[in-house]
């Protein structure tokens, strides 16, 4: 039983809020807030937070990039925003388009360098000359 759920029983149990922040060595405003957590969600499980908007262009673009990336891999980015806004997406900017081709996983098998180290996300093969 981790802290939450020990707090919450003592309340239960009719322990007062204040004396169970007491007891447990917690803020009487973290009691009402596990309090309310379990009234509201019916859980004492954390949610998950994100902080900003939904990034659901970033999305769409890193799905459609694969494919993009395989027929025409020696585009510019100028030439692969035009594309993605020709094929429906939205207008993103030449470092947006950077960061996400940047940022998708390596091919399948791409996984490891030469020397053994697992590669980046996006990270060509350095070619010696």
């Amino acid at each position: 039983m981790d802290l939450r759920e020990r707090v919450v029983a003592a309340v239960d149990a009719g322990m007062t809020q204040g004396q169970a922040a007491e007891r447990f060595g917690v803020s009487l405003r973290t009691v009402e807030r596990y309090l309310a957590r379990r009234r509201v969600t019916g859980s004492l499980a954390a949610t998950e937070q994100r902080h900003g908007p939904e990034p659901k262009v970033r999305r769409q673009l890193q799905a459609w990039l694969p494919a993009r990336l395989d027929a025409a891999a020696g585009a510019t980015l100028a030439e692969h925003v035009a594309a993605f806004v020709a094929a429906g997406g939205a207008r993103v900017s030449l470092s947006a388009m950077s960061r996400a081709i940047t940022g998708l996983p390596p091919d399948p098998g791409d996984e490891l360098t030469p020397s053994g180290r697992k590669r980046r996300a996006g990270r060509p093969l350095k070619q010696k000359a």
